[in-house]
């Protein structure tokens, strides 16, 4: 976990999920990251773009939800310092993230395509193996 040591602010997780197939032991593995994110009601954002040939093209855009990466408020109702986190709460976090959801099912299909791809064969049969 990555965190604010001054304030205890886990604002970035690293994890990993790993499965096993128990009749074939063929197993498969992934990794990521989970950040803690901020939103922001957006009432108006203008956006300029220039264009190749030298003026410029505004956007506008209105009423919306801004989501980015962001450092945990320490001050805020409900913050759990890093010295406080359980297991629990750092699975709980990856998972209403849909990390678990996605790499089971990414482990499970890659599993499966594995078990499937060894029932096949390659070779010459005149060529030792």
């Amino acid at each position: 976990m990555h965190r604010v040591v001054e304030t205890g602010a886990v604002y970035k997780v690293d994890w990993s999920c790993s499965g096993v197939d128990a009749d074939t032991e063929v197993s498969h593995s992934r990794s990521g990251t989970y950040l803690h994110k901020a939103s922001t009601n957006v009432a108006e954002e203008k956006k300029v773009y220039t264009l190749p040939d030298g003026s410029s093209l505004d956007f506008f855009t209105s009423g919306y939800t801004k989501i980015k990466p962001a450092t945990p408020d320490h001050t805020a109702a409900g913050f759990k310092a890093y010295a406080d986190l359980t297991e629990a709460d750092v699975l709980a976090w990856c998972k209403a993230d849909g990390v678990g959801t996605k790499a089971e099912a990414l482990i499970t299909s890659s599993i499966t395509n594995k078990i499937a791809a060894s029932a096949n064969s390659t070779g010459m049969p005149w060529v030792a193996e």
